[in-house]
C-alpha cells in the first residue's frame, strides 16, 4: 500500500536521515501513523493510488415515491424497486477515479453477504451501461475523473449494497510530491509531512521532559550486541489530541470529496 509520506522523508525533514536511534525511528513510524490516520479522516477517504472493491450505494436511499416492475436475468426475475427519485449519477469515494475494472449490478446483491450475488449475468459493460465523467488525461496518458461520479444508462439502483465495483482511485507517488505536470496532489503531502513532523516533536519533548513523570517511553537497553525495546502504546498517548492544525486543514479543502460527503 502506498504512503502519502515515506519514513525516509519524514527522517530527512527532521534532520535524522542518518544516524537515527532506534528511539527516534520509532517515534518517527508512530507519528507517521497517526499523521496518516488524521489526514484520511479528514478527507474521508484515502488518497493513494490504489485498487478498491466497494458496494453502493451506502445506505437506502429509496424513500418517499418509489416503483416496482420486474426485471429478468438469464436465470432469475427480481422485482425491483426504485426511488422515483434515484440519481442517474453514482459517487465513487476514492478520488480522482482513474478506471473502472468492473461494476456489477445485482438488486438482491446485498453487499456481496447474498449466496450467488453479483453473478456473471449481472456484470455490466463499460460504455453501454455505464461510463465515468472522465475529465482529463494524466501525464502517462491515461484518463481520470477528477469528481468520481459514474453515469448511468438509467437510474443506478437505490437499495444499499446493490452495485459492486472495482476501480483504480488515489493520487500516485509523483502526483501527491508535486512533480507531474497535469495532477498536483502536493498539498496532502504537505500538510501530512507537516502533521507527522509537529507530531513526532511533540512526542520527543514530553517523554524526555523530567516533569512529566518518568523518563520516557525506553521499557529495556542493553549494551554489547545492542538492543532496544519501546513501549508504542506510552509512545501514542505522549502524542495528546490528533486533529490536525488549521492550516493543513486548509491545504486539504481542495482535495475534500464534497460529493461523497453529501452523499451524492
Amino acid at each position: 500500500m502506498i504512503s502519502v509520506v515515506d519514513i525516509s522523508e519524514l527522517l530527512a525533514a527532521l534532520g535524522l536521515s542518518s544516524g537515527a536511534s532506534a528511539e527516534q525511528r520509532t517515534m518517527a513510524l508512530i507519528a507517521l501513523k497517526t499523521a496518516h490516520g488524521s489526514i484520511r479522516r479528514r478527507l474521508k477517504y484515502d488518497p493513494c493510488y490504489a485498487e478498491r472493491t466497494e458496494f453502493y450505494p451506502g445506505g437506502d436511499s429509496a424513500q418517499g415515491s418509489r416503483e416496482s416492475f420486474w426485471e429478468a436475468s438469464d436465470t432469475h426475475a427480481y422485482l425491483r424497486t426504485v426511488s422515483l427519485a434515484s440519481s442517474t449519477q453514482l459517487q465513487i469515494l476514492h478520488v480522482p477515479l482513474r478506471s473502472v475494472t468492473s461494476l456489477w449490478i445485482d438488486y438482491d446483491g446485498r453487499a456481496g453477504t447474498q449466496v450467488g450475488a453479483f453473478g456473471s449475468n449481472t456484470l455490466k459493460v463499460q460504455g453501454q451501461d455505464f461510463w465515468p465523467n472522465y475529465d482529463g488525461l494524466d501525464s502517462d496518458g491515461a484518463k481520470f475523473c477528477r469528481d468520481g461520479i459514474i453515469h448511468s444508462h438509467g437510474a443506478w439502483p437505490s437499495v444499499a449494497g446493490s452495485v459492486k465495483i472495482t476501480y483504480f482511485g488515489g493520487y500516485k507517488p509523483k502526483e501527491l510530491r508535486g512533480e507531474d505536470s497535469v495532477l498536483d496532489a502536493s498539498g496532502i503531502w504537505d500538510a501530512c509531512l507537516d502533521e507527522a513532523s509537529r507530531r513526532f516533536l511533540k512526542m520527543k519533548s514530553r517523554a524526555r521532559n523530567p516533569l512529566a513523570g518518568f523518563a520516557g517511553p525506553l521499557t529495556s537497553e542493553s549494551m554489547g550486541d545492542y538492543s532496544y525495546t519501546a513501549d508504542t502504546g506510552l509512545m501514542k498517548s505522549l502524542l495528546g489530541g490528533t486533529d490536525i492544525l488549521p492550516e493543513n486543514a486548509m491545504k486539504l479543502e481542495e482535495f475534500q470529496n464534497y460529493g461523497s460527503m453529501l452523499g451524492m
